[in-house]
């Protein structure tokens, strides 16, 4: 199908292959495994508070230490609309209304020579019960090694990083941050990580929302010549981010392999089929994670996942636990974000 075929890019270069590699060298799969078992887990500010608050202050000391800006956004808010982080009843009860929130967003400023703005974001918080290992201490600890490898660089935009909270509530942080980062810079590109270190070869090992097979033909094709192994990784996107898109995915294809970089156009967006597609239940799987809120407000952005529980059986489970990630694969995604910050920003 036309509308949701990958959005094609070109092989990595030597000139790319290159400076990938000397990016990896320098990322440390061990490095990254002993940052995820420093997180304080579980962390949320409705059952975990002091955990969440120590996660608050281990961020922005990191940041500070690799040379960047941090701001902090006070999120005080009353009657928000949100969800339960927990099941009830065997459900999530979505609808929820909180009389009052307060949290704090953390953003971290590597200043370019203009207001114009990449954005890499990882929320960092947790449900209630779970350690979130894989959702999402990979992704924070991700940004945190970003920043050490760009400390001192400078580029022609700016470079900012951003761990919203309360995403597990309803994405409430992204809502309040995408107004904050739009009165203060103009965002031509968001890279949004959410659940990316679990990772298992296995074949059938990944699972896909019924009903969606026949929008992607293209993708389940693909997947199919891998027997469904679950070591791909997922990025969403919608067609004013598809150049985005095929920026980070050729990033991603010179760390891990073209092969197992997935694009997948968000359904909502196709064209004539979006309407239809949205009165398909599966496709608000497309539609959990704080890309929304940018594309909400016509921004460029891109998902990327390794798809949750359609995966991970540890997904929003007490299991969710350090040992189970592959480090070496995150390495490579910390990687590919450092060369895709030198493609993006300039």
């Amino acid at each position: 199908m036309a509308w949701t075929a990958e959005p094609r890019f070109a092989d990595p270069d030597a000139v790319l292959l290159e400076a990938a590699r000397q990016w990896r060298a320098r990322v440390d799969p061990a490095d990254l495994r002993h940052l995820v078992e420093s997180l304080p887990a579980p962390r949320s500010r409705l059952h975990a508070p002091a955990a969440m608050a120590a996660t608050d202050e281990l961020i922005a000391a990191e940041w500070q230490a690799a040379g960047w800006r941090v701001q902090r956004q006070p999120l005080d808010l009353t009657n928000e609309p949100g969800n339960l982080d927990y099941k009830e009843h065997g459900t999530r009860l979505q609808h929820l209304v909180y009389p009052a929130l307060s949290g704090v967003n953390l953003i971290a400023e590597l200043p370019g020579q203009s207001k114009e703005a990449i954005v890499f974001v990882g929320h960092h918080d947790t449900v209630r019960g779970s350690p979130g290992a894989d959702d999402n201490g990979a992704a924070v600890v991700a940004l945190l090694v970003l920043a050490r490898l760009l400390a001192g660089r400078r580029f022609r935009r700016t470079v900012i990083l951003a761990t919203p909270d309360f995403e597990e509530i309803g994405l409430i942080g992204s809502r309040h941050l995408v107004p904050w980062l739009r009165e203060r810079y103009r965002v031509t590109g968001a890279i949004v990580l959410d659940a990316i270190g679990y990772f298992d070869p296995t074949p059938g090992a990944q699972h896909l929302p019924g009903g969606i097979g026949a929008l992607y033909p293209g993708q389940i094709r693909r997947l199919r010549a891998r027997g469904f192994a679950g070591d791909t990784l997922f990025n969403l996107y919608q067609a004013r981010g598809a150049e985005l898109a095929r920026t980070w995915a050729r990033c991603l294809a010179t760390t891990i392999g073209r092969d197992r970089v997935l694009l997948v156009r968000d359904p909502h967006d196709l064209p004539v089929l979006g309407p239809v597609a949205r009165a398909i239940p599966a496709t608000r799987n497309f539609s959990r994670s704080d890309h929304v809120d940018f594309w909400r407000a016509r921004l460029p952005a891109v998902m990327v996942s390794t798809t949750g529980e359609f995966r991970n059986p540890n997904y929003h489970e007490p299991t969710d636990l350090p040992a189970t990630l592959d480090y070496e694969t995150l390495a490579d995604i910390v990687a590919a974000a450092a060369l895709a910050v030198e493609q993006l920003a300039g």
